[in-house]
């Protein structure tokens, strides 16, 4: 395996909007965030705390995931949330965090904050998945091969040291977003 890139520098980003404060990392020439985009858009059709089974039942959102986990956001959502100066990493911006590892940082934890689907099923009522075990992120990169609109993500599962991509519906999902600069 090869070596994991170390941040360069690190740093701490207060958004103006609502005073929370994300830490980042310099890997690859950017500047990355450590923790995942938490900005309220106060619209549940564009961004999500991701929900508890019992959590949902009670029809309660918890602050304790949000502060952990940060909120899921549809594509264009993610586009409107990040804070100005920054933006959503590109499909290229994850494959050259990939290239070096950057990602397995201990500086640059992913958080398995899962996601939300406006397609439910009878398993998952409430359309949350994978919190804990799953970690997704948007990436600003539309997908033109496929037919329709699609959008580049990234995956990764706890348990695994890879990354992996895939396309999806951009406003079906909600998923996580960091931000670069």
């Amino acid at each position: 395996d090869p070596a994991v890139e170390q941040p360069t520098a690190q740093g701490v980003f207060i958004d103006p909007r609502d005073g929370t404060s994300y830490h980042y990392v310099h890997l690859g020439g950017l500047d990355w965030s450590v923790e995942n985009l938490s900005y309220d858009l106060g619209d549940r059709n564009l961004s999500r705390i991701y929900q508890t089974v019992d959590d949902h039942a009670r029809q309660v959102e918890s602050t304790a995931l949000r502060s952990k986990y940060g909120m899921l956001y549809t594509y264009s959502a993610a586009q409107q949330a990040v804070p100005e100066g920054w933006r959503i990493p590109t499909d290229q911006d994850w494959a050259a965090l990939e290239a070096t590892r950057g990602y397995l940082s201990s500086d640059f934890s992913l958080l398995y904050g899962g996601y939300y689907t406006k397609n439910t099923y009878a398993s998952a009522a409430n359309g949350n998945r994978f919190m804990g075990s799953w970690a997704y992120f948007w990436t600003s990169t539309p997908d033109t091969t496929k037919e329709g609109q699609y959008c580049f993500a990234r995956k990764k599962f706890y348990a695994t040291s890879t990354l992996q991509r895939l396309s999806i519906e951009p406003e079906a999902y909600f998923l996580s977003v960091r931000f670069v600069r």
